[in-house]
């Protein structure tokens, strides 16, 4: 990959001539003509405002705490569109930010520089959560720094669960172990309310993407790379067929899934907060939804998502810095420095206790839900989870027990976490929404068919036209 990135840069020279020429990169050490290591920042705001102040005014603080680095502002924020050519002509930032989602393009690329090394000496052995580690590292490089994630688990309403006998003596759910289990649930929901047991979203991409963990855990593939940026569709399998059956059956075979079957995200989240739905998958900020309808904080719960026939997978989402390839050992370290400086590692500060403690008591005034913990980057001994865990016992306005088992899951080793199909993510929830729409709306579709269009349909409309 290495030896094919010289030669991208070989064919884009031409192209890039004037943007190189203009360039005002370090010596090769990542030296200014100051003596100073210096890297280039991503993501700068590029408008007058709050953010860029505040970025500004944290560039200046950082500076005077670190007289020997340098920070360059850069505007570019990740795309697709212009990253391949930037990464060839060698003008990344030193230090950029992207998604989950991007994780394996940019370590497939070589378009990285390994952390490892710098992390340990700034006092990060050890300090990941084991399940995100595996995501960020290849070949045991550590190729990206993540800073902040979530993951789906299975959201569920107290009352309608205490009303079908679904709670325990000690306040938490029962644990449907998998899909199956969460039909019988959905059953016993169904009989004692009259409610639905269990809804996903069907429109906008949402049912797509809610119905991915599902997929998955059935032993679903939806996509296979075949190297130099292609990539094949492989769902037309049986495994997808069989969690499409699922969901068919959810409302034709066991009628847990309630009337309407066209739901966006708003919907779907409407339907829980007003309690006609006893279960969804979820993130655990999904509190944030269902706020403005005004769910009864004694009625929201969560636990951890079901296992599947196949695997016990949850779909992750999130936000990583980057290093640029080529970094020398200084530049590194200043780039972690910096994101220690941003607030997006572990390490805690007397601002940092300060913001965390107003976030939270306004979380409180604003009466929001507060008990459930998001993904962490890293593991539970760190001070960053020590903070979050006096903030919650601070502040906490929900029974913990109704959260406990998606809290204790975030850290449970075999559920697998999965981010995002690599490319064409938001096509492909797109073509599963069609799916699951007609599965729903048609008691006799032919779902093996659909399944084998819609494959066909994906690789000649858009894998096939991946640049």
């Amino acid at each position: 990959m290495k030896m094919s990135k010289v030669l991208i840069g070989i064919l884009s020279l031409a192209m890039s001539i004037s943007m190189i020429t203009g360039c005002t990169k370090t010596n090769s050490n990542g030296k200014n003509s100051e003596g100073k290591t210096e890297i280039s920042v991503g993501n700068w705001p590029a408008k007058e405002g709050d953010d860029l102040t505040r970025i500004n005014n944290q560039k200046d603080e950082f500076e005077k705490e670190n007289p020997d680095i340098s920070i360059v502002p850069d505007t570019w924020a990740f795309d697709l569109q212009t990253f391949y050519s930037k990464a060839a002509a060698g003008q990344l930032p030193d230090l950029y930010y992207a998604n989950f989602t991007e994780i394996e393009k940019i370590a497939s690329g070589g378009y990285y520089s390994d952390l490892t090394e710098a992390l340990k000496k700034l006092g990060y052995d050890g300090v990941w959560n084991e399940s995100v580690l595996k995501l960020i590292s290849r070949n045991d490089e550590i190729v990206t720094f993540p800073t902040n994630a979530y993951s789906l688990g299975l959201a569920y309403n107290v009352d309608l669960f205490q009303k079908a006998g679904l709670m325990n003596a000690d306040g938490t759910p029962m644990q449907p172990k998998d899909w199956d289990e969460v039909v019988e649930f959905g059953k016993k929901i169904k009989e004692a309310t009259g409610k639905a047991g269990f809804i996903i979203p069907t429109m906008n991409n949402c049912g797509g993407w809610i119905s991915t963990p599902i997929a998955w855990s059935f032993g679903t593939e939806f996509m296979k790379s075949e190297g130099e940026g292609k990539y094949k569709a492989t769902f037309d399998s049986d495994e997808f067929v069989s969690a499409m059956q699922f969901i068919s059956d959810l409302k034709w075979k066991h009628d847990i899934f309630g009337d309407n079957a066209l739901i966006d995200l708003d919907e779907y989240f409407k339907q829980f907060a007003l309690g006609n739905v006893g279960m969804i998958i979820a993130a655990g900020n999904f509190t944030d939804s269902v706020y403005k309808y005004e769910m009864p904080l004694e009625k929201i719960g969560i636990m951890a998502i079901p296992a599947g026939p196949k695997k016990h997978v949850t779909l992750t989402g999130g936000y990583t810095a980057t290093v640029a390839d080529g970094a020398s050992e200084e530049q590194i370290e200043a780039a972690i420095l910096w994101l220690e400086k941003s607030g997006k590692t572990f390490k805690i500060n007397d601002d940092s206790r300060a913001n965390a403690d107003k976030s939270y008591s306004q979380m409180a005034a604003d009466k929001k839900a507060i008990g459930i913990r998001g993904l962490s980057v890293f593991n539970e001994a760190t001070e960053l989870e020590q903070l979050i865990t006096e903030m919650i016992d601070k502040y906490k306005n929900i029974d913990l027990n109704h959260v406990k088992l998606y809290n204790d899951s975030l850290s449970d080793t075999s559920i697998e976490l999965r981010p995002e199909e690599p490319v064409c993510a938001q096509e492909l929830y797109a073509v599963v929404d069609g799916i699951i729409q007609e599965v729903l709306t048609n008691k006799n579709a032919d779902i093996k068919a659909l399944v084998k269009k819609a494959n066909e349909d994906f690789q000649h409309n858009y894998l096939d036209n991946l640049d």
